[in-house]
C-alpha cells in the first residue's frame, strides 16, 4: 500500500505527462498501470464530490447483524460457504470462514486428510505390489489404499533401474 502522499505524487506526474502511465512508472518505479488509473479515477471523484475516499480500506465494513445473519444462514442451509456467499451476495468466502470461526467456533466443516502411512508401510505395500501373484487391486485392498496410491508410491520409492527390472 502506498501512502496518500505517494499516490498524489504519482497522480500529479500522470497529469503532467498527459496521462502517460509508462512515463510515471519509469520515473517513480511504482505503481502499475491499473493502479495508477484507479488512483486517478478516485482523484477525479474526490475533486467532484469533495469526499476523500480511503483506498487503504480494502474491505467493506459489515454490521454485527449482517455477520450474524450470514453465519446463521450458513448453519441452517447445509454449512456450505460458497452457497451462502452466492445467496447473500456478501461477504467473500474467506471472510465468511473467519466470521464462522468467530461467532460459531467448531461448527465449520473442515476437510480432513486421509490416513497417513509411514515410509515402512509404503515400502511394504510397494514390495507386495512388485511381488504379487494376484491383481494390483487386491494388493491395494489388502493395504487399505487405492491402486493409484500404490503406483504413486512405487514411482517415488523405486529408481528407474528398479522399475526396469520389475516384472509387469
Amino acid at each position: 500500500m502506498y501512502s496518500r502522499e505517494k499516490r498524489m505524487k504519482a497522480i500529479e506526474l500522470y497529469i503532467k505527462y498527459d496521462k502517460c502511465a509508462a512515463d510515471v512508472i519509469n520515473e517513480l518505479g511504482y505503481p502499475d498501470r491499473k493502479s495508477l488509473r484507479n488512483w486517478y479515477k478516485a482523484y477525479l471523484e474526490e475533486q467532484e464530490t469533495g469526499i476523500v475516499r480511503d483506498l487503504n480500506s480494502a474491505y467493506r465494513k459489515y454490521s454485527p447483524e449482517q455477520k450474524k445473519a450470514a453465519v446463521e444462514y450458513y448453519l441452517e442451509h447445509g454449512r456450505n460457504i460458497s452457497r451462502t456467499v452466492r445467496a447473500l451476495g456478501y461477504p467473500s468466502r474467506g471472510m465468511l470462514r473467519s466470521w464462522c470461526d468467530e461467532l460459531a467456533p467448531g461448527t465449520r466443516k473442515m476437510r480432513v486428510g486421509g490416513v497417513k502411512y509411514s515410509h515402512e508401510q509404503k515400502q511394504e505395500a510397494v514390495i507386495a505390489l512388485c511381488t504379487r501373484a494376484g491383481s494390483a487391486k487386491e494388493v491395494a485392498e489388502e493395504h487399505g489404499v487405492t491402486r493409484q496410491a500404490l503406483y504413486s508410491w512405487k514411482n517415488v520409492l523405486l529408481s528407474k533401474e528398479d522399475k526396469m527390472t520389475m516384472p509387469e
